[in-house]
């Protein structure tokens, strides 16, 4: 199973990691409420960062293009190019032939930095980034598997870049998922 794959189907079926990398059920990622879950912002936002990368890195691409091409409302799209902008992964160009082109080369662009932009924080439980969020984290049995599933989540991410995917056969519509 390519790396490729793997993603696509992270971004389509948003908690399938899961199932590739523990074969944990569902109802162990639920703790405290948090599910390892892709916000539709991250999903839209690798969509947009698909468009704006599959064409040339000096022709940018407009918002109203992306929108269209991708299925994305246009209104929710202007944020979500924000926040990528504001991240370094694109950049915006201003006038009449205006748009927004990929900050570094897609080949340097990972999909964990762009889900980082966009949703922050990955880790599936507070106390790993606060260990005074809960009084249990010396003794907690499970801290160390939310701390596993973290590291194989971003691990997967970081290993796939933009480039692959376009290189390896990414149409934009390998990343909609049709029922």
């Amino acid at each position: 199973m390519s790396k490729t794959y793997c993603l696509l189907k992270i971004f389509d079926k948003y908690n399938l990691i899961v199932h590739y990398v523990y074969k944990f059920s569902e109802q162990l990622l639920s703790c405290q409420g948090k599910k390892l879950k892709l916000s539709t912002k991250c999903r839209y936002g690798a969509r947009a960062i698909f468009e704006i990368a599959k064409g040339s890195r000096n022709v940018p691409v407009k918002r109203k293009t992306i929108a269209d091409n991708q299925g994305i409302p246009n209104s929710y799209l202007k944020n979500i190019l924000i926040s990528l902008k504001n991240a370094g992964i694109i950049k915006a160009i201003r006038g009449s032939n205006g748009g927004y082109v990929l900050g570094h080369p897609a080949f340097e662009i990972t999909f964990l930095d762009i889900v980082k932009a966009l949703e922050g924080d990955l880790n599936l439980v507070e106390c790993l980034v606060d260990s005074s969020y809960c009084n249990r984290v010396n003794i907690c049995s499970t801290r160390d598997i939310w701390k596993k599933m973290t590291q194989a989540h971003e691990e997967v991410l970081k290993s796939i870049t933009v480039e692959e995917l376009i290189t390896k056969g990414g149409s934009s519509e390998d990343l909609n998922y049709y029922i």
